[in-house]
């Protein structure tokens, strides 16, 4: 499977906040190992923009991102995904249980921002879902690097 790149989909409700980090942190944490996608159940149709605020603060932003329809991975022609991860309040039973490709599916519980009440509590609920997202895609990251090895190895 050398120069394979794993496929991965981040689903949250509105693919505004928490699958928008989870792409554009795989795609920083990732390497030429993984390609990231994000999505919504119904889409805001735009990326919060706190959360363009401090995915630029942090140099995560990738300007490429865009708010979608999951709807868009099960067209003829999208690609076919190794892994998709739904996030936050998106839960599992909310998620088709088939997807082309047959991937592993997998369900991230992370801090929802949108709970926030003042603006104060909202960016520091925001920093928290980032950092919550940042620890899990380096060890997704680390664990699908270390079996790709072994594979190789084998």
């Amino acid at each position: 499977m050398p120069g394979k790149r794993y496929k991965v989909l981040f689903i949250c409700r509105d693919n505004a906040v928490h699958s928008i980090m989870a792409e554009a942190l795989l795609k920083r944490w990732g390497g030429a190992d993984f390609c990231a996608f994000s999505a919504g159940i119904k889409p805001a149709g735009a990326i919060d923009p706190r959360t363009v605020e401090l995915l630029k603060e942090r140099r995560i932003w990738q300007g490429s991102l865009l708010s979608k329809s999951r709807q868009e991975f099960f067209e003829r022609d999208a690609p076919r995904m190794d892994f998709v991860i739904s996030l936050g309040e998106c839960p599992p039973e909310n998620m088709p249980k088939e997807w082309p490709g047959n991937p592993q599916i997998f369900h991230w519980r992370i801090t929802s921002p949108e709970r926030a009440g003042t603006p104060a509590e909202l960016a520091s609920a925001l920093v928290k879902a980032l950092t919550e997202l940042e620890t899990r895609v380096k060890l997704f990251v680390l664990v699908y690097k270390k079996e790709r090895t072994k594979r190789t190895a084998a």
